[in-house]
């Protein structure tokens, strides 16, 4: 899974010509002058992410409503960033949401950071992902230093829904066969004859289904 966006998403000179000619404000997003460039940025970054949230790293889907273009520094406090290339990264709207306006920086900027050095989230394309947050089994939340914790809570990835979702489908896809013999290992004597039955007769329903 990768750790930072390797390459941001540059504007073209015919799309930066497109946002000099339309783009004044941080509102003026929602602008369809913008909806080519928009869907550029997301198949462009599809990829480069792995096809994940930069901040809870669930996998987008490809409906429209189920992924954002998220402003890593919030457009609203910094429109002149709102098309900067490493502002840009994909995101869930959950997260995208629960972020929203919050501030990230520690301290006001004038230019765009050239480092994570100055904000206290995790920032996409400067950050070590895995150097900030750990994943256990897929559905719980580390935080392994301030700037994981502070996007742990900004973006409220703990989030009980979605972590009681990602249990359950992890569940489902969990292979029964497998489990058994983990099962096996780990039992007593008097526990394996019976998993060991269990075992046989699942590899023979199995292999009847083949």
């Amino acid at each position: 899974m990768y750790s930072r966006i390797s390459e941001p998403y540059e504007l073209s000179s015919d799309e930066t010509k497109i946002v000099d000619r339309h783009f004044q404000s941080h509102s003026d997003w929602e602008k369809s002058a913008f909806d080519n460039i928009k869907t550029k940025i997301i198949d462009y970054l599809r990829p480069k992410q792995d096809n994940r949230c930069c901040y809870c790293r669930t996998e987008l889907g490809f409906d429209i409503k189920a992924v954002d273009i998220e402003h890593v520094i919030p457009k609203c406090q910094y429109s002149q960033f709102t098309f900067h290339a490493k502002n840009l990264a994909l995101s869930c709207p959950g997260c995208n949401t629960s972020k929203g306006k919050k501030n990230v920086l520690a301290k006001p900027i004038k230019r765009y950071p050239r480092s994570g050095t100055n904000l206290i989230i995790i920032h996409p394309h400067f950050d070590d992902y895995f150097s900030c947050i750990a994943i256990h089994d897929d559905v719980i939340y580390e935080g392994l230093n301030d700037k994981g914790c502070e996007t742990i809570k900004q973006c409220k990835i703990y989030r009980l829904k979605e972590v009681v979702k990602k249990k359950k489908a992890l569940n489902a896809n969990q292979n029964p066969i497998q489990k058994l013999v983990e099962d096996i290992r780990n039992a007593d004597d008097s526990d394996k004859e019976r998993l060991l039955h269990a075992l046989q007769t699942l590899t023979i329903a199995s292999k009847g289904r083949s």
